[in-house]
């Protein structure tokens, strides 16, 4: 067991002012099987009041507006969470699981990685258990796949990512959910913080024999007490932390500040 302070913030400024916006921030930890938000503290530039609310994933979100005219905007949370080294997260939930099966979004198979879903297909069949499949398609995946930070943006896709043999932790993540799929093993996005990383991370949730087991392909593991989940869904943009409209602003440059450290 671990108890883990977290520090997210992010701050937008703008070459002109902005005349109204409306966001959704979902940076509140998950409670489940392995981890348990015990506080929180919220800020906001300009001051403004702002919700909180599930998402159709049950993620929590924060939704608010400002209808003032402002040049920056600021948002940061500090908390403390309790997290536990086993990677099952929850039991899996026959009303909701459905969504994680077929492919979507940044998470559709092409011509590359159905083939190397083909490539490996017996090796992977050689296994009974789910989760023993699980590893070997993340094993093997990793041995394909090379980690280059800048070598693909927010929407590139898994075959593209794929097609080029390297990307980041969300490219590792959307290519392994569309290779269990292919397998009939349904998965979902997981967006979150960790240990060490100074910005957030992505892994992988795969329902094996009736509970979500959380691998991390870019690492070539299960998730340990060093991760905080922050939200799921089918692809990264149904977990996106930050998301918003704004009227005016001209254009802008985001900063985004991530610290996680064990708390003895």
């Amino acid at each position: 067991m671990a108890f883990l302070n977290y520090e997210y913030s992010m701050k937008i400024s703008y070459s002109e002012p902005v005349d109204k916006c409306y966001f959704t921030i979902k940076s509140i930890p998950a409670n489940d099987f392995r981890q348990i938000g015990i506080s929180y503290d919220i800020s906001l530039t300009p001051p403004t009041t702002y919700s909180e609310s599930k998402d159709s994933f049950g993620n929590t979100q924060i939704i608010g507006s400002e209808g003032e005219p402002h040049g920056e905007f600021i948002f940061s949370i500090k908390g403390l969470v309790e997290t536990h080294p086993v990677s099952i997260t929850e039991g899996v939930s026959s009303n909701t699981v459905g969504m994680y099966k077929y492919p979507h979004g940044k998470c559709i198979p092409g011509d590359d990685i159905k083939a190397f879903a083909e490539e490996i297909k017996a090796e992977v069949l050689g296994f009974t258990s789910d989760k023993d499949k699980c590893y070997q398609i993340m094993h093997r995946l990793y041995e394909r796949m090379i980690y280059e930070s800048g070598s693909t943006e927010i929407s590139t896709t898994a075959e593209e990512s794929f097609s080029k043999g390297k990307g980041v932790c969300q490219d590792f993540s959307h290519i392994y959910i569309c290779l269990l799929r292919l397998f009939s093993i349904p998965a979902r996005y997981v967006c979150g913080l960790i240990v060490g990383e100074g910005k957030s991370h992505a892994w992988v949730e795969a329902a094996c024999d009736g509970k979500y087991i959380a691998f991390d392909p870019t690492h070539d593991t299960e998730i340990t007490d060093e991760y905080i989940k922050l939200g799921v869904g089918r692809d990264a943009a149904d977990c996106a932390i930050n998301r918003g409209v704004m009227w005016g602003g001209g254009t802008q440059v985001q900063e985004i500040n991530v610290k996680v450290e064990k708390y003895y």
